[in-house]
């Protein structure tokens, strides 16, 4: 695929400001200067200002980055730039996207400073055939492109945003595998029939034995070892190489689980052997190319893709089988509210909107798990960022708060098991009435909580955001009395007093006879009242079209839809462990399914 001029113009400059700093730079105009690169959430603009041919201000004027995860960036690499008078700066940790959208966008704009013409962009010449479609550039379609590429198909890979990575951009980066040389290092003996007796189990004991597909659960289990050993075998890296039980998730009887926060490091190691193919010419990718619709023929088989292209133009690439590698629909608000839940919050790519689902669907697709979806708690809407997710309250261990409901009725032990053996159990309410769960502290409460350097917004070291969100009255509460706060929360105030009459006995005397509660309990004791309205939030979504072991996706009578596949989230992780939240299985997945889907596609396609 060709590469525009503008693009080449831009890397050129790029390990020029990057490679020799500023004052090495062919002379800068006065002025101000505009430059723009893509984001996490779409196109980030900036202004440069250069006075006696240096930079003396750098802006950003428009971002649609993830309040909250991009702010670090957003406040930091600016002033990071000037003072270095070069973007040959580093990234600021957990905002690595936006740190890079922002040094391009001021690359960009230094390119103006130099008068520098970059000529019209190169029309791009798109395919009109292929023996294999991957629809989704991100982590399953990374391995899925990659996989068929191995195996002698000529593969064009579509991504509809400018950049690959989809939801591991993300991701914390965990992983789940049995026997796998890590745990070997740790004298952890487990084997994939010890991991599917697991998911049985664990489903069982919530009554969801027909949740999870056993075929697609078991060749999950089967293969995750070898994904993660692979990983490892890139030199991706593994953390502290450590088979762990992270509490945020439900902990299993072996410790599989791998947290290692370095999902950069596999998108990396394993787009390295995509780009190689791709110089060879054996992957073509494509991006801002939007799939709109599915090719089918008759007889039902899916034949190619239907497209919009960079330029706007709609076409059609013809293909022996299409892979769906689309992500979820959890930056749909429609789908989710369609499907899930009555008010949410998402912290989703922007991209993920549900387009594999839709296409599948209309293809005859039937789906499964539609009405689960795990979530976080605990999040805070604020109108400046609406629908998307910029705080929340870290809930799990938080001590002191309750939680009610709309009536002023707690409901669960806050916080359970400290091992998290009850994690699932603990967090089903969200799905309950209209999701909305209320977390009441009492001024003692928040001052106790202050003077512990325990700030309630997540991230929100020197409460600056607290007391902000107390300000704006959006999703926390304050009154002088119980009363005042119930009133100005929605919830019942009546209810509410009783229920803290209630606990405030158990509290006392260390036991809560309504739901067993037994740690960091602490009485109410008056004075200012702090009521928390929060909703859950979404990363991943768990349902999707249903497939077998072969990633063929099904129709309602069980047979395959001739030449169409799938890997990844859009298959939905319920897929494989049901309604539970047994960690890293949605990262790892997109290794043993996008591999998976890739193998028997290629023989489909090449062989029929």
């Amino acid at each position: 695929m060709k590469m525009n001029r503008m693009l080449s113009v831009l890397l050129a400059l790029a390990l020029l400001v990057g490679c020799a700093g500023a004052s090495a730079q062919p002379a800068l105009q006065d002025g101000v200067f505009a430059g723009a690169a893509m984001g996490m959430g779409g196109e980030l603009a900036v202004e440069v200002t250069v006075e006696n041919g240096a930079m003396t201000a750098v802006e950003v004027t428009a971002q649609k980055e993830t309040p909250g995860i991009s702010d670090p960036a957003l406040e930091q690499l600016p002033a990071a730039i000037l003072a270095a008078q070069s973007t040959d700066v580093d990234d600021v940790s957990g905002a690595t996207i936006t740190s890079k959208a922002i040094k391009g966008a001021v690359e960009a704009a230094l390119l103006a400073a130099q008068g520098v013409d970059a000529g019209e962009e190169d029309a791009i010449v798109y395919p009109e055939k292929a023996d294999i479609v991957v629809v989704g550039y991100g982590f399953a379609g990374m391995n899925a492109a990659l996989e068929a590429a191995n195996r002698g198909a000529h593969v064009v890979l579509l991504e509809k945003t400018e950049q690959r990575g989809g939801s591991m951009r993300l991701a914390g980066g965990t992983l789940s595998g049995a026997g796998t040389k890590i745990q070997a290092e740790q004298g952890i003996e487990d084997s994939p029939e010890l991991f599917y007796e697991e998911i049985v189990s664990r489903n069982a004991a919530i009554g969801g034995e027909a949740n999870y597909l056993p075929d697609v659960s078991k060749y999950y289990c089967e293969h995750s070892g070898e994904a993660v050993d692979w990983l490892d075998s890139l030199g991706c890296d593994m953390g502290e190489r450590t088979a762990g039980q992270p509490s945020l998730y439900q902990p299993m009887k072996v410790a599989r689980v791998y947290s290692t926060g370095k999902s950069a490091s596999y998108l990396e190691k394993v787009g390295e052997l995509v780009d190689a193919q791709v110089a060879a010419g054996t992957i073509e990718t494509y991006y801002n190319a939007t799939a709109d619709s599915l090719v089918q023929q008759a007889d039902g088989a899916i034949t190619g893709v239907v497209f919009t292209g960079a330029d706007g133009v709609q076409r059609q690439i013809d293909a022996g089988a299409v892979i769906l590698c689309t992500g979820g629909y959890g930056h749909s608000e429609e789908m989710l509210k369609k499907y899930n839940f009555t008010n949410v919050l998402t912290t989703a790519p922007a991209s993920n909107t549900g387009d594999g689902l839709r296409m599948a669907v209309e293809a005859g697709a039937a789906v499964k798990n539609m009405d689960y979806c795990s979530t976080y708690a605990g999040g805070l809407y604020t109108s400046a960022s609406g629908f998307v997710r910029s705080q929340n309250i870290r809930i799990k261990d938080y001590p002191y708060m309750i939680f009610v409901n709309a009536q002023g009725e707690r409901f669960c032990d806050e916080l359970g098991n400290a091992d998290g053996t009850d994690y699932d159990a603990i967090t089903s309410w969200w799905k309950k009435g209209d999701n909305i769960v209320y977390i009441v502290f009492d001024e003692a409460m928040i001052d106790a909580l202050r003077a512990e350097d325990k700030p309630v917004i997540s991230g929100d070291k020197d409460w600056s955001k607290f007391d902000k969100a107390v300000q704006d009255a959006e999703s926390i509460f304050v009154g002088d009395t119980l009363e005042a706060a119930a009133a100005a929360a929605g919830v019942d105030a009546a209810g509410l007093a009783a229920t803290i009459e209630r606990y405030n006995g158990f509290a006392a005397s260390g036991k809560d006879e309504d739901f067993g509660r037994t740690r960091l309990m602490k009485e109410f004791t008056g004075g200012k009242y702090y009521i928390l309205r929060t909703m859950p939030y979404v990363m991943i979504t768990s349902g999707g079209p249903v497939m077998n072991d072969r990633c063929e996706v099904l129709r309602e009578d069980g047979t395959p839809i001739p030449g169409l596949y799938q890997a990844g989230e859009i298959a939905g992780n319920a897929a494989v462990i049901g309604h539970t939240t047994l960690g890293g299985v949605s990262n790892t997945d997109c290794v043993v399914f996008g591999k998976r889907a890739a193998e028997c596609a290629v023989e489909y396609a090449l062989c029929k």
